[in-house]
């Protein structure tokens, strides 16, 4: 029995559950879930009626033998597991949910998804917490989630600029920046694939992204931001699921941080919860549903998580893509995009 199998059995001897909870409690990519479960049905060590899986008389035995008593999940209820209290800045929180009531809505033309507010404003006191933003020069390649305005909310950096390609964002941010008169805060229209500009490079202290997630991809978003660091000692975060990053797609990423010069330092499970418009998952024609082994229902729960990195570069970075790329839809869509339009 592989992890995967391994991982639902553990999962349904408390009882049934859909394959929406059972995707958010799994600790693997979605393709080897699918194949997986698809296997576990054949088997018949689990099998599903009325939209849940549960185990059957050889799925019962099979838990037994690894001794499973029902599992039970001690991730801290109050942050989540994120190890961070917004509690002493809950006002933080209070004026960004408002601020970010009219923005636009996400679209998979640039494969987005919003985050949860309070997973936004979490990232920043994350980076409070390590020294990362009092004072601090800030970059965003992309900001969809609108941290620059959780940053800038706190008074603490010295500045934030926001590289983004779409302009409904850039224009939403700009209306808020004119409305609490922030001089701090640059805007720049900026396509992954071309190269930074020289005056960007080795300026800032800080970068933050929310990356693509095929290989070149995210190669791309790291490289890109890595040319922005000033140097030794400048810092990285960037969130990284494994839904749709298998460990094989880790240990390449893992391997480009090391070459280019940096540290792991921290890798927080399940840091952010996307709020995925559940009807698109349902009609897009996404893997994540077509390749299913049974048919799938609209989801019941916000099932889309991501693990937040932060790097630590212990020499000059050197990035890995320099020049310009010529990448299409294979810049969001590779082999293991099972929530991403095509």
């Amino acid at each position: 029995m592989n992890r995967a199998e391994y991982l639902i059995l553990r999962n349904l001897v408390n009882g049934p559950k859909g394959y929406w909870q059972l995707i958010r409690n799994m600790d693997i990519d979605i393709r080897t879930f699918q194949d997986s479960l698809k296997g576990l049905l054949e088997k018949e060590i689990i099998d599903h009626k009325a939209g849940f899986f549960s185990l059957t008389k050889s799925g019962l035995s099979e838990a037994k033998r690894f001794g499973f008593s029902g599992f039970r999940s001690i991730v801290c209820p109050d942050c989540g597991g994120k190890g961070i209290s917004l509690k002493p800045f809950m006002e933080i929180l209070e004026r960004f949910e408002e601020l970010v009531k009219f923005r636009p809505r996400a679209i998979s033309e640039y494969d987005q998804g919003y985050i949860e507010p309070k997973d936004t404003v979490a990232r920043v006191f994350l980076m409070y917490e390590l020294g990362d933003v009092e004072g601090k020069e800030i970059v965003l390649l992309g900001d969809d989630d609108l941290t620059s305005l959780a940053l800038l909310l706190t008074g603490w950096p010295k500045r934030v600029t926001v590289l983004e390609i779409d302009e409904r964002i850039l224009e939403f941010i700009n209306d808020v920046k004119t409305d609490k008169g922030w001089d701090n805060l640059d805007l720049i229209r900026y396509d992954v694939r071309e190269p930074v500009s020289d005056k960007l490079k080795e300026s800032f202290d800080v970068f933050f992204t929310d990356p693509v997630e095929t290989r070149e991809g995210i190669r791309l978003f790291l490289s890109r931001c890595v040319s922005t660091l000033k140097g030794t000692e400048g810092v990285g975060y960037f969130g990284l699921t494994h839904l749709e990053a298998s460990r094989a797609k880790w240990h390449t990423i893992q391997q480009d941080i090391l070459n280019m010069g940096f540290v792991i330092t921290d890798i927080i499970r399940n840091f952010h919860t996307y709020l995925l418009n559940r009807d698109d998952i349902l009609n897009l024609g996404l893997r994540v549903v077509k390749d299913a082994p049974v048919s799938v229902n609209r989801p019941d729960i916000d099932f889309y998580t991501s693990n937040l990195f932060r790097i630590y570069a212990i020499k000059k970075p050197e990035p890995i893509l320099k020049d310009k790329v010529e990448l299409g839809r294979d810049l969001y869509f590779d082999e293991e995009a099972y929530v991403t339009r095509k």
